[in-house]
Order: structure tokens, then sequence, then C-alpha cells
């Protein structure tokens, strides 16, 4: 439930077994290893090994992502729940060959994929081949009648006529006086009477061939192609064979390609011990060495290194040494915490891990946490989905990955606490239960069969404000009490006197005042009988401390002022302190109190927006198109409605607790344990039997 004792791991063995206890240490994910500084390192270059393995997984991965791409396979909508496949160490490791032989598959998958890419270039090739000569299919140009006379062949983009040509070399050449332009008639799939293209043949003599072919350049004429290869519609109809041959090769090869979907498993296998492979290259170069033996240092948690120990020993010819950290050492930081508080261990994480002298804090913001997150999000119906869900996640999936069962475990605790204060608020699917008795079984105006057991957050806005700051300032006071336990833990005792006695009366001192801006004279006499018990004692106590209250600030001011400049030297850096303090106090908590208003906004909007899509489902008269309309906006709004203020209550759930509660006692900066383990995708070790 706080911080695990960590022991410093050292390991010595010989040489010859190097490979197998890093097999060990990484199966088992319980050690962190360190630089070891007393030995060299190996000799060897890990870079030129680790650049090898990259490259095997590299290519591993590119086949299995191309056979997901080509043949995916079928999943449920809960696959992504199913655990990795578990496997032993020495059975993992002792499939080498299996490997090696997935990566020659691998190889040989990805060469096919290369020759079809290729193919996809050779064919569009032919395809922009075939494009050009198809204007051309039914033309035979003439290059040269005699030798005095040629002929240019060409294609204009758009419909010009004859004269228009030839109007344009007189004008562009007046001299030229023999020229001839013939025209060409093409099939109606490639021109058009406006837009063209033009095919033509124009005849004149040698000498002014290239004047008459500058002339038609200013219409945009292009040259046909050449007839090296013979005419134009034998040159198209081989392009067409080459394509369907290309089409016919190019599905062979995805037929071949897809037959290695068998392989998949074994690509699967392969990508994992490749990755693990990475991993000890990694490790080995933190490793020292001599000629007969090799050293691993670390850390790990005090249990699992009594363990590691034990089953080391006796499994190899090993010595491992356990000792304390030392005061040069940095050792990491790792959390345990019971069943209600491990899945917020990752929301501490998130933060910054404990610092040497702080504590955990997951166990002390949990009830909170949870108790937040269901005041925001504080429909009952809503809760329910989430709790079941989860629950149910929880109990069909026995073998789930650990940090998937620690998310379902939070969302089963905040899917409870949102059932709690929805039954407070009569909140179950907005007013569903008041709009389907109403609307659909003729209930009388005002009928509520689920009626809040507390109050309406969405008009008794008042009272639920004024619960929203006693709870945040009970939030404030918890942060309080755990800076008074973390200053008498590191030996502070007079801190932890003189920074929570004078704060805790201050702030007692001032609270009927801050109150008072917002207690109701009265409740209505309709009032939930839970209700009326929870606003007469607050009434009760609120009314006793406004007796009292001024002596109380006035005492709790007088302690602030005497005792938080108490390290200033001088009696005006003491006082000056203290009175600094008492501003700091008066407009800090008056904003870290207000900030607790979000318990209540996000409650009222995930209402209002409910009771909205109820409303919504409603409007048609029409009883046949009633039901379903009903139905479907029910259905997606309030799918809608989750979605979007579950986001909302997990983002501020979290800024309450990094903001207001871990400012009063929390430092952070602890530095996170980084196993050594196989980062695996597919498979996970299990205990060896």
């Amino acid at each position: 439930m706080a911080k695990c004792k960590v022991k410093a791991v050292r390991l010595v063995s010989p040489l010859s077994q190097k490979a197998e206890v890093l097999n060990f240490l990484q199966a088992k994910g319980t050690m962190e290893i360190r630089q070891e500084t007393a030995l060299s390192p190996p000799p060897t270059d890990p870079d030129a090994e680790r650049a090898t393995l990259k490259e095997a997984l590299g290519a591993i991965e590119k086949a299995t992502a191309e056979l997901d791409a080509r043949a995916p396979e079928k999943k449920g909508l809960l696959s992504m729940l199913e655990p990795r496949e578990e496997v032993e160490e020495t059975a993992f490791f002792g499939e080498k060959a299996r490997a090696e032989a997935a990566l020659e598959t691998a190889k040989t998958l990805l060469e096919l994929v290369k020759q079809e890419a290729d193919l996809g270039v050779e064919r569009t090739r032919l395809q922009t081949k075939l494009d050009l000569l198809e204007p051309w299919k039914t033309v035979s140009p003439v290059t040269r009648v005699s030798p005095r006379v040629s002929a240019v062949t060409g294609l204009i983009r758009r419909n010009v006529t004859r004269e228009e040509i030839l109007s344009a070399v007189a004008r562009d050449y007046p001299e030229i006086e023999a020229v001839e332009v013939e025209l060409y008639d093409l099939p109606s799939d490639i021109t058009d009477p406006v837009a063209g293209p033009t095919i033509l043949t124009a005849y004149c003599l040698t000498d002014d061939a290239e004047e008459v072919e500058t002339s038609l350049k200013n219409f945009g004429f292009v040259n046909a192609p050449g007839t090296d290869a013979g005419p134009y519609a034998e040159q198209a109809a081989a392009v067409e064979a080459a394509l369907a041959e290309n089409e016919a090769q190019k599905e062979k090869l995805g037929d071949e390609i897809l037959s290695f979907a068998s392989a998949r498993a074994d690509l699967r296998f392969a990508a994992d011990y490749y990755t693990a492979l990475i991993g000890q290259v990694d490790a080995s170069s933190l490793l020292g060495q001599t000629e007969r033996v090799f050293v691993v240092t670390g850390f790990a948690e005090g249990k699992d290194a009594e363990k590691l120990k034990k089953q080391a020993e006796k499994r190899f010819d090993a010595a491992v040494e356990l000792t304390d950290p030392g005061p040069d050492d940095d050792p990491p930081v790792i959390l345990k915490n019971g069943f209600f508080s491990a899945p917020l261990q990752n929301i501490t994480g998130m933060y910054s891990l404990p610092s040497k002298t702080d504590i955990d804090p997951t166990s002390f913001m949990s009830f909170f946490y949870y108790l937040f997150f269901g005041m925001m999000l504080s429909d009952a119906g809503y809760g329910l989905v989430i709790a079941l869900a989860t629950g149910g996640v929880l109990l069909f999936k026995k073998n789930l990955e650990p940090k998937m069962k620690n998310t379902m475990k939070m969302y089963l605790f905040c899917g409870l606490s949102t059932v709690f204060w929805g039954a407070m608020y009569g909140s179950w699917f907005g007013d569903a239960p008041a709009v389907i008795a109403r609307e659909f079984f003729h209930a009388p105006a005002g009928f509520n069969p689920m009626p809040p057991i507390w109050t309406d957050a969405v008009t008794d806005t008042m009272n639920v404000l004024i619960m929203c700051f006693i709870l945040g300032l009970a939030h404030l006071f918890w942060g309080v009490c755990m800076k008074g336990y973390t200053d008498l833990k590191n030996g502070r005792k007079l801190d932890a006197v003189f920074d929570t006695i004078p704060t805790f009366v201050t702030v007692i001192g001032i609270a009927p005042i801050f109150f008072g801006l917002f207690v109701q004279d009265h409740i209505p006499e309709n009032y939930p009988a839970l209700g009326r018990f929870l606003y007469n004692i607050f009434m009760a106590v609120h009314t006793s401390l406004s007796q009292v209250n001024m002596y109380i600030l006035i005492a709790g001011l007088a302690l602030v002022i005497c005792t938080a400049g108490r390290h200033s030297k001088g009696i005006v850096g003491k006082v000056g302190g203290g009175l600094y303090e008492v501003y700091s106090l008066f407009s800090g908590y008056l904003g870290d109190v207000l900030s607790y208003a979000r318990l209540l906004a996000l409650g009222m909007a995930t209402g209002v927006i409910g009771q909205v899509m109820n409303m919504l489902g409603t409007l048609p008269k029409n009883p046949v198109i009633k039901i379903p309309a009903f139905i479907l906006v029910f259905i997606a709004g309030h799918v809608a409605n989750l979605a979007i203020n579950l986001i909302g209550a997990y983002v501020h759930t979290n800024r309450l607790q990094y903001v207001e509660f871990f400012s009063k006692f929390y430092e952070g900066g602890g530095r996170a344990f980084v196993p050594f383990e196989a980062t695996t995708k597919y498979y996970r070790f299990k205990e060896e039997q």
C-alpha cells in the first residue's frame, strides 16, 4: 500500500551461461539492469548486432503487415481484450530455427511483393503507351512522299479545320505556295466535334518542311509517334497483349503472396523473438565481464529480488548478492497497492512518481477519485452501463493483461460511484423513467417512478454546490493531513504541527462566512428525506460555527502569523513571512474551493444533455413514428452524451487530484522502474513449472 522496498542486485555467472541468464532475466521481467562500472563492458560491437537484428525485425513486420492488409483476420468486437499467448521461457528461446525460417519466409514474401510492385510500374508504362497510341490506331502516317516532297503527321489537341491551318501557314510564311493538308476521320469514342483532337498530315516541299511544322506548332501540334515498331494498330495490339500478360502475372503473384497467410503465426513468433534479442543486445551493453565471468547489476523490488536470487542460484552456476541501495544510487520507484487503489497507480504515474521523501499518494486519493468521478458523470444509467461492461469483462476474461485488468477495475469503481450519485440525483439516462411513464404510459405530469434519493442537481443547484464545496474542503484538508504525515515520517515534527494546525483553524474560521454566501434559508416542502436530513445537519453545524467563527479565525490568523515565517531571519522577516502566508492562504484556498464547482457543472451537463435527448425523442406526435424515433434518438443521443462526459469526468477528476490535492503535500520526481523485459506484441512469458 505504498512504495515498495527496492534492493540492489548483483549477479555473477560464468560467461558460458550468459545467453541463458539473459533469457531468464528477460522472461522474469522483474529486474532493472543498470550500467556495470566495476568491470569493462563486453568486447563486442552492439551497434552492428542491433542493426542486423532490427533489419530482420523490419522485414518480418513488413511481411506481417502485408498479409494483414491483403488477408485480414476476422476479429470480434472484444478482440482487443484478448491477452497475449503465454509461453515458457525455455520453449520460446529454444525455437531459434523457427524464427530463422520465418525470417526467410518474410524475405521471400517481400521479394514477391517487390516483383508485384515492378509489374505495377510496368503496367503504368504500358498503359501510358497504349493511351498515346489510341488516337493513331486508324492512321498510317506518311513521312516522305518523294525526294522533293515531305509529309508531316501529328495531332492538335483541339478541333481545327483544314482552312484554318492553311490560312495560318500562308500568314506565317507567305513565300510558301505548295502546301496541302489532309484531316483524318477518328472514331467517335476518342474525338469530339468541339474539343478534338484533330489528326492531320501536311504535305509540302522538303525545303519548306521545317517552316510548315513551326507554323503548325502554334496550334499545339504534336508529332506522331515513330513507326519503327510497325503500324500503330499492330503496336497497340502488342501493348494490349503485354497488359494482359502483366495482369495475369500480377494475379499469379497475388495468389502466391496470399498462400503465405498460413505462415502468419510463425511470422508473429519471429517478430517477438527478434524483439527480445534486440532487448538483450541493449542489456548486454550494460554488463561487465572478464575472460570467464560476466556481471549484471541493477534493482528489483524486495520480494521479487529474493525470488530471483533463489531461482537464479538454483538454475545456474550464479552468485546473487542483494543489498540496500547506497546513498549514491538512484533506485527506481515501484508502487504496489491493494485491489481498490492499484488501478489508480497509472494516474499517479502520469503526474509524477513519488520522490525519496514522498509517500505514495495513490491509496490516499483513491476514495476521492472514485467519488468525484461519479459525481461528475452523475447518471445512474450510464454508471450501470460502465459497471456491467467492465464487470463482465473482469468476470469472463480471467486472463487479461495486467494493464487492461487495472483499467477495467478503475472504470468498474468509477461506474459504481456514478450509479450512487445518479441515484442521489434521480438521474437514470437523464429523466428517462419520468418521460417514458408520461409519454408512453399516460402517467400524470410530474410523476417520477425513480425520484432522487437526495435532490435533483439540475433544479436544486445551490444545495448541490454547497455539497461540492464541503467535499472539496474535505479533500483539501486531507491533502494538508498528508503534508503533516509526510513531515512526521521524515522527522520534521515542528513542520508537521505548524504547517497543518494553523491552516485547519484559519480555514474553519472563515468557512461559515464563505458558505453563508450560498446557504438557502429554506428548502421545498417535497424535499427528499435524505436531502432534508443532510440540510438540517449542515445548518446545525453552520449555525454553531457562525457563533464562534470570528474567534476561531482570529486564533488561526495569529497562529499563521506566528509560525509561517519561522524559518526567516529577524523579526521583520518572520512577521512578513507570516503575513504573506495569510494572503496566500486566503487567495489559495478560495480559488481551490471554487474549483470544486466543476463537480456540479459537469454533473449538470450530463443531466441536462440527457434530458434534451429524451425530449427530442418524444417530439413526434404520431404513435407509430414516436416509439421507433424515441428508441433511435435515445440510443444515439445517450451514447454520444456518455462518450463526451466520460472524457470530461476523467480529465477533470485528474485535475482535482493533480492541482488541488497533490499541491498540498506532494513533490514527485521519482524515477520510474524500467525492468529488463521482452516488449513483445504477441507472446508473454509465464512461470516455468
